[in-house]
């Protein structure tokens, strides 16, 4: 290969990790602990305790909210007990408003669930926004398309790093130099985590860009590919959904034991019923780990409602549909890990970790290059860094010690006070915002040197205090959470450590 061609992709790899990197390191730091997000919720939120007034009828329920509301619109959503709730309950939700939350009392009568905690103001729900908006205080509907293009990007950039090291990839790639040359060993580490975890970091790349820019590839689809409009075209083609009357519907418990004969290995989670112009749909949503699934931790079966029949098996998981929906379900589960289990999340857990050091690694690459070329040559001595290279330099280390820090803060703090406040969402937003702008603020204000030492510890402190909480308070919710926390509160607090015997602090280039 021509050492030009080489030059060129390496500047393509480091321009593109530089503009990128960042927000990329956020979005795989929470994303690391999104694949926790079930366990997080309850243990902040633990569900209610079983309450002796209300019944565990999940079809009493149903039957009664839909006798007092037989011209229900919208969606009605009859959820089943499992971990995450501990008794059935109804929502109605429309377009445009918040749901509405019913239990079935002994008295036979509906009461509404005041103390529900709205989709978006759960702790789970704010790791995963925080993941999908790669940390930016931005809208989700303006930061997705961001994360698409920054996703594209960083798909460009993996390209480009395995043409770059394809010259030495059989030398060096298994050399783990950990001496005094910071760019020689922060280049190995780079390296090796790059091309060990490549084919998921293109599964992520390109998964997220999927996400990201769905809704522009839709348009684009209804204005140049569809004759009659993507919608219209959806609609010809899907599975016309059975006619049944209101009085011939099955009892929900007999219809989630139909499916289960029908899907073996298929957990229903609850009963949907969705009013559309030509009818009732009836949607049983469950989990299936077993094979991939068609959203991030659940798949479909459409349902006949007077006989529960699976008549439409394209969003079922592991069942053969058409070659879009194979697609879009094997992107999901890929990128939310949301198959095989426990290992596959632990794995993913551990790999999102890694991929945010790939991102902190690059930057600390090019600083370390840039602070080389500022060395006196008659004397090997520092000269003072450019004020672009203290600039990244200093938003590397505050952003990536700032998220690392913020994030595990904000969890042990709502585990704390999430019964207290009324707004969960706001606490997160909060504390994890002040503790993330004042990391920055601190390293731009000190200089990396200075601020290094104050930083890793402070965020040793902050991941510390998760395993602390999980002890104080023992839930089998608490357990990987804090595990994973302490394994961090370790690692950042020995890179403290460090620090005392070295001129230059460690991960930042002198």
């Amino acid at each position: 290969m021509k050492a030009q061609t080489v030059r060129d992709y390496l500047a393509v790899h480091t321009w593109v990790g530089i503009l990128c990197g960042l927000v990329l390191y956020v979005a795989f730091y929470a994303g690391a602990f999104s694949m926790l997000e079930a366990e997080i919720t309850r243990w902040t939120q633990p569900p209610a305790a079983v309450s002796r007034a209300i019944s565990n009828d999940g079809d009493a329920l149903a039957k009664v909210f839909l006798d007092a509301n037989p011209d229900f619109t919208g969606r009605v959503r009859l959820r089943w007990p499992s971990a995450d709730h501990t008794q059935p309950a109804l929502a109605h939700m429309v377009r445009g408003q918040d749901a509405v939350w019913w239990q079935l009392g002994n008295d036979g009568q509906l009461h509404r669930m005041h103390s529900m905690p709205r989709e978006d103001d759960t702790s789970g729900n704010f790791v995963d926004y925080l993941h999908r908006k790669g940390g930016l205080p931005i809208p989700l509907e303006l930061a997705e398309p961001l994360i698409g293009l920054v996703s594209l990007a960083y798909a460009l950039a993996l390209v480009s790093g395995i043409v770059v090291l394809l010259p030495s990839l059989v030398k060096d790639l298994f050399y783990l130099r950990l001496g005094s040359n910071l760019k020689r060993m922060w280049l190995d580490v780079h390296n090796l985590l790059g091309v060990a975890s490549l084919p998921f970091h293109l599964v992520i790349a390109l998964s997220a860009a999927v996400f990201g820019l769905h809704d522009m590839v839709y348009l684009a689809q209804d204005k140049f590919v569809y004759q009659e409009g993507l919608r219209a075209t959806v609609a010809r083609d899907s599975v016309k959904p059975p006619q049944v009357a209101r009085a011939d519907w099955l009892p929900p418990s007999e219809i989630m034991r139909r499916v289960q004969e029908q899907a073996p290995g298929f957990a229903p989670l609850g009963l949907d019923y969705v009013m559309l112009p030509s009818g009732p749909v009836g949607l049983v949503g469950g989990v299936d780990e077993r094979h991939f699934q068609r959203a991030s931790r659940y798949g479909l079966a459409f349902v006949n409602l007077g006989s529960g029949e699976i008549y439409d098996r394209n969003y079922l998981p592991g069942a053969s549909g058409y070659a879009s929906t194979a697609l879009l379900s094997s992107l999901f589960a890929l990128h939310f890990g949301s198959y095989g289990g426990d290992t596959v999340r632990i794995l993913y857990l551990l790999l999102g970790l890694s991929g945010a050091l790939l991102f902190y690694t690059g930057n600390l690459l090019w600083i370390e290059t840039r602070t080389q070329r500022a060395r006196k040559p008659q004397d090997g001595q520092s000269m003072r860094r450019p004020r672009h290279v203290r600039v990244v330099s200093a938003l590397t280390q505050g952003v990536c010690l700032g998220c690392a820090a913020a994030l595990p803060a904000t969890l042990a703090l709502a585990h704390w006070f999430a019964p207290r406040v009324g707004d969960i969402d706001a606490l997160h937003q909060g504390v994890y915002y002040t503790l993330f702008l004042a990391c920055i603020a601190w390293a731009i204000w000190r200089g990396t040197e200075r601020a290094a030492p104050g930083l890793l510890w402070f965020t040793a402190i902050c991941n510390a205090l998760v395993p602390v909480a999980a002890v104080l308070n023992p839930s089998p919710d608490g357990v990987l959470l804090g595990l994973t926390c302490l394994l961090l509160a370790l690692f950042f607090g020995w890179l403290g450590w460090r620090q005392r015997a070295k001129v230059h602090p460690v991960g930042v280039a002198a």
